[in-house]
Order: structure tokens, then C-alpha cells, then sequence
């Protein structure tokens, strides 16, 4: 079979992109996510990766060509191609991944990971738990659905992500692969009826809380069986019902919004939970602090969860702060804060559910922050120039689902095909989420105007 290679919509507006270098030739082996060519958008110098594994057939652009958005701009098949040709113009020679230029405000990876003080093992790092020391006895079953959420959550983006190569996903993306620990640790640790408050990058905290993949499919699609009815897209994602509360595209605007819904849980007398999800970026705005700071005053039941990857867009969390962590900003308020490695599911876990814990016994807030990478650049029009390949290659060494997934062989004796039908079932199930979104019927034009507020009619002389 051939497939084609369309141009995505990687730039801020929408417009042509110029072929700069093509990666690789006729006739190439690549495989699903390798880089293919370079591309200079309207924002950024960008790399098109392949969305399959397949050879190169054919190249239809060369470089200094202009192509639009959705153009088929080179052929893969399935099977080695007997006849290659080069595309028009030839073909650049192919560049060493080595060799890739980075930018020149590249952080020395080493020196900021010792300023930061990241825990090299979830052994290093600090939890608010009192007996900290001793991991609690975690349950084979407990760790077995929070390895199933884990691979769930990267099935489903990674294949968004081949389907937007593709162009086939309207819109843009902001995606957590590499943050799935965090997301899942927390609301393992949390009831149904507990509630979070997520980010414009929500996907990994709704399915993690109980979300249906089929819903947030549909909504990415904008159709009416989303969860927001289409009216939402991907920054602003919502369940309820299983806890989720409308996610915030505002960088660290649902902080002060989670603080009001825990006072509320307080004065009603429950022992229910919020949990606000941020990035390091949040960790300077305004509205950040006032929430945390009323939360403390007030001993609200609610958990600050900083998702700390390093990078706020395309800015290290060095340039930001002049103290070695976030979670130190906690004594300012009055609570405790603490540091965890994020790419740990099961520091994850014990760190929140001891927060929790302290929370629902009326003790108020707790800070937490949990150090990890997104894979991925800021948005999918982002190439994520300012990091370089070594720190990348450092952090997914330290990937949470290979690390949970050795855990549960060597200290659980569970079976690798076991693990393996797990991940199969997963990947079944994006396929047929990302097919109900597709099949989906589109909203009707009216339901533009339900659950709309109108506004106060127009008084004049004295008339309604």
C-alpha cells in the first residue's frame, strides 16, 4: 500500500510552509515518528516526522519549495519500492541526528538539573508523608490499573499525534507524554467524588480521573457526543460526573478557582478533596499565589500539584527562580511543600495520597511538586529547538510506564504477555475511541445558544 505524507498545520496561521531539508530518500527504511524533513513555518524551523513505519517512495518537494497546509508532500509504502527516483531537484544529504543545530541559549543540562536538585530516584525524593522511609505495600492490582491508565494515556496521544501528521486532527495539540505518572499517581489517590481542576494541556488528568476516551475524542473533533459538546476542543475538557471540572486554558487561573471549591467542600462539612494540576510556568503569576495563599489562611482541603517540566513554553525553570525548588515557596504560605520525582508512579501515588490524607482531616493545603519532561514541544507547533537531544534522551531513560512496567515483572512476577495484551488493549481501544469521534454527528447550529447567558435587556425610557 502507498501512503501519503501531508504537510501538518504546524505554524501560527495557517499558512504555506517552505521545504528546507529533506532527512532522508527513496527507498529509505523509517519508522513511525523519525524525523523526515525540515520545514521553516511562520513561527519556527520545524521537523515532519513520519506518521508510520514504511519506505520512502517518492519526495514531491524540494527544498525552497512553498507547499500548502494538508499538501501531499512525499509517498511511503509498506514494502521496499522497486523503482526510487529522487525527487525534483535531488535529495540533500541526509542529516546526522548528532548534528542537528539547537539554539544557542541551550541550558547546560547537567548544571541546571544540580541547581534544581532533582531526585535521581524516587528513593530521593521527599514525600509529606511522616514515615516517608517506608514505601507503603502497594497492591499488585492497584499498580497493575495505574500501569493500564498510563499506557492508555500514551497510547492516545501518540496516535493523535500520528493522525495530526496525517492531518486528520483539527486544531492544534498540547500533550503530557512523559507527564502520565503524575496524573495517574494523583487521582489514584483521590474518590469520585473528589474533584480536579486541569490545564490547556488536560487529556492525561480526564482519563486519569475516569474520563471516557471515546468523549474526549469527539471533542477534539468538535462533535456532539464530546464531552463538552463540541464546544470545548482540546484545552477545555470536562466530566463531572467522574469529578473533572471544565479544564482552564489560563496558565494558573484554576488555582484560586480550586481554593474556592475546597472552602466550599469546608463549609459544608464534607471531607471531599480538590486538587489544582499547573506547570512550572503558573508558578509566578499572581493568580497563583492569592489562591494558595487563601487556601492556606483558610485550611482548605485542596492539593497544588505542580506538573514542574522544565520548561514554561520554551523558558527553563532556571531562568524563573532564584530558589533551588518550587515546592520552597511553600514555607511562605505556610505549608507544606515538597519535591518528588515525577517519574515515578509510586512516589507519585504515596506523596498524594498522604496530602490527601492530611487534607480530609481538616489540616489543611499541601504543595507539591513533581519533577518530570514533556516529550513533546509546548503545542505541536512548537519543535522544541531549545532543548537538545542528550537531555531529551537523559529523561526518557527515566520514562514512568517502562519503569512500572520492570517493577511489576521483577517485584510482582507478573508476565510480560500479560503486560503485553494490556497495551494491545489499550491501543484497541484509542483506535475505536478515535472511530467513534470520526462517525460522530456534528452539534446542530442551535445548540450554539444552550447553556449561553443573555444578556440584561436594554432599558430605555424607562421601559423594559
Amino acid at each position: 500500500m502507498i501512503f501519503d505524507v501531508v504537510m501538518p498545520a504546524l505554524g501560527a496561521t495557517g499558512g504555506d510552509v517552505t521545504i528546507q531539508e529533506w532527512l532522508v530518500e527513496p527507498g529509505q527504511r523509517v519508522e513511525a515518528g523519525m524525523p523526515l524533513v525540515v520545514v521553516e513555518t511562520d513561527k519556527a524551523t520545524v521537523e515532519v516526522e513520519a506518521f508510520r513505519a514504511g519506505y520512502v517512495r517518492e519526495l514531491l518537494a524540494k527544498p525552497g519549495d512553498a507547499v500548502a497546509i494538508g499538501a501531499v508532500v512525499a509517498r511511503l509504502t509498506d514494502q521496499p519500492p522497486a523503482d526510487v527516483g529522487a525527487a525534483a531537484g535531488g535529495v540533500s544529504e541526509r542529516r546526522s541526528p548528532a548534528k542537528a543545530s539547537t539554539s544557542s541559549a541551550r541550558l547546560d543540562v547537567e548544571a541546571s538539573a544540580e541547581r534544581r536538585g532533582e531526585p535521581k530516584s524516587s528513593a530521593e525524593a521527599s514525600t509529606p508523608d511522616q514515615h516517608a522511609d517506608q514505601r507503603i505495600e502497594m497492591s499488585s492490582s492497584l499498580l497493575l490499573t495505574m500501569f493500564r491508565q498510563m499506557v492508555l494515556i500514551r497510547r492516545f496521544e501518540d496516535h493523535l499525534y500520528q493522525l495530526f501528521l496525517q492531518g486528520l486532527v483539527p486544531g492544534t495539540l498540547h500533550q503530557s507524554q512523559g507527564q502520565e505518572a503524575i496524573a495517574v499517581g494523583v487521582c489514584a489517590a483521590l474518590r469520585r467524588d473528589d474533584v480536579i481542576f486541569s490545564t490547556h494541556r488536560p487529556v492525561a488528568h480526564v482519563i486519569a480521573k475516569g474520563g471516557s476516551v471515546k468523549a474526549i475524542a469527539a471533542e477534539l473533533w468538535g462533535k456532539a457526543t464530546g464531552c463538552a459538546g463540541g464546544k470545548g476542543g482540546q484545552m477545555h475538557l470536562t466530566d463531572v460526573a467522574v469529578g473533572v471540572m471544565p479544564t482552564n486554558a489560563i496558565v494558573g487561573a484554576n488555582v484560586p478557582i480550586a481554593a474556592g471549591a475546597a472552602l466550599g467542600f469546608k463549609l459544608m462539612r464534607t471531607d471531599r478533596v480538590a486538587v489544582s494540576f499547573f506547570g512550572d510556568g503558573a508558578v509566578n503569576t499572581g493568580a497563583l499565589h492569592e489562591g494558595i495563599n487563601l487556601a492556606a489562611v483558610k485550611d482548605a482541603p485542596v492539593i497544588f500539584v505542580c506538573e514542574n517540566n522544565q520548561y514554561a513554553a520554551s523558558t527553563h525553570i532556571s531562568h524563573n527562580l532564584r530558589v533551588a525548588t518550587i515546592a520552597e515557596r511553600a514555607k511562605a504560605y505556610g505549608i507544606p511543600g515538597h519535591t518528588v520525582d515525577g517519574m515515578d508512579v509510586v512516589a507519585v501515588f504515596e506523596s498524594a495520597r498522604a496530602a490527601v490524607a492530611r487534607a480530609r482531616r481538616g489540616a489543611g493545603p499541601t504543595l507539591l511538586e513533581y519533577t518530570c519532561y514533556r516529550y513533546m514541544g509546548h503545542s505541536r507547533g512548537d519543535p522544541g529547538n531549545y532543548r537538545d537531544r542528550e537531555e531529551l534522551a537523559n529523561w526518557r531513560s527515566r520514562d514512568p510506564i517502562p519503569r512500572c512496567r520492570t517493577q511489576l515483572i521483577h517485584d510482582y512476577g507478573q508476565d510480560e504477555r500479560a503486560l503485553d495484551a494490556i497495551e494491545a488493549e489499550c491501543q484497541a481501544e484509542v483506535e475505536a475511541a478515535v472511530a467513534f469521534a470520526m462517525s460522530s454527528p456534528d452539534p446542530s447550529p442551535a445548540e450554539a445558544l444552550q447553556n449561553a447567558y443573555t444578556a440584561w435587556p436594554e432599558v430605555r425610557h424607562g421601559q423594559p
